[in-house]
């Protein structure tokens, strides 16, 4: 048998994941990238003095790092659950074989 958590992923997952995979890495690339800029902003505004150095040009350094960033935590996170489902899926086809 599945337990709750396991699912209620499987329920979310299904869900998450039905459109295309594009969709799914645009909007969660977006997203992560917000995140990721305001914690880069804010660190490198508190805790450098990279803006009096760095001039106008670090902005966009801040931008194209925290694209990747976002880039990068949606693949993981979309590689990491698709897994998890795949492993789940598997046990419940060998529970009822």
């Amino acid at each position: 048998m599945i337990t709750n958590s396991e699912r209620h992923f499987i329920d979310n997952w299904t869900e998450q994941k039905s459109g295309p995979r594009w969709k799914f890495y645009l909007l969660f690339t977006i997203a992560w990238g917000v995140v990721s800029f305001l914690c880069i902003f804010f660190l490198t505004k508190l805790f450098t003095n990279l803006w009096e150095t760095g001039g106008p040009q670090l902005i966009y350094i801040i931008i194209a790092a925290s694209i990747l960033s976002g880039f990068l935590s949606t693949h993981f996170t979309y590689v990491i659950n698709e897994r998890k489902y795949k492993n789940v899926m598997r046990r419940i086809k060998e529970k009822l074989n």
